[in-house]
């Protein structure tokens, strides 16, 4: 077999400046950040995918009833991923510390949002969560808002992959996002 030519994933880390009282992440929160992101880099290089890491320093939440990234901290072309301490209530329910979420179309409501974002709270995320988040956006799952029920499916379906992934099985469908604006063959 061939091996695959390499799809190079733009990621750009955001840092929370405004946790712990705005003293921001510690070495120690960094580091474990670190550790889930060599994983998540281990497992894909098994399906071709490699990552393009951007840091972007002084990012916060805005709590305003719901917690949103100002969008001055955002980027097009990049996978949004902020990491935190951990996670409102509004962006992880079931506390898994983490969260995927892509483009929103304008509503009456709002005028859209054209980002691809990902959340992951360190106090509940397990060394698993990262891997799973990048996921809904490979299968292209966060093109779309789901039912209940098809995410739950989608959640089933990718953590399969994922664990036979890590058994050395190359997923094709986690480059179905080969032509996203964050992703680019090599």
């Amino acid at each position: 077999m061939r091996p695959l030519k390499p799809l190079v994933i733009t990621v750009q880390v955001m840092f929370d400046q405004g946790a712990h009282s705005g003293k921001g992440l510690g070495e120690s929160e960094r580091s474990k950040f670190r550790n889930y992101q060599e994983k998540a880099r281990r497992e894909y290089a098994t399906s071709g995918i490699r990552f393009d890491l951007r840091l972007l320093e002084g990012a916060f939440l805005r709590q305003q009833g719901y917690s949103e990234i100002p969008p001055k901290f955002l980027a097009r072309g990049a996978i949004n991923l902020f990491v935190t301490d951990t996670l409102g209530y509004d962006i992880d329910h079931d506390r898994t510390g983490g969260c995927s979420m892509g483009p929103r179309p304008p509503s009456r409501r709002s005028g859209g949002d054209p980002f691809y974002k990902s959340f992951l709270g360190l106090r509940d995320a397990r060394n698993t969560t990262l891997p799973h988040e990048y996921a809904h956006h490979f299968t292209l799952d966060t093109q779309q808002r789901p039912t209940a029920a098809g995410n739950l499916w989608a959640d089933l379906r990718n953590d399969y992959w994922l664990w036979l992934q890590r058994h050395g099985v190359p997923i094709p469908d986690f480059r179905a996002c080969a032509s996203a604006e964050w992703a680019r063959l090599e």
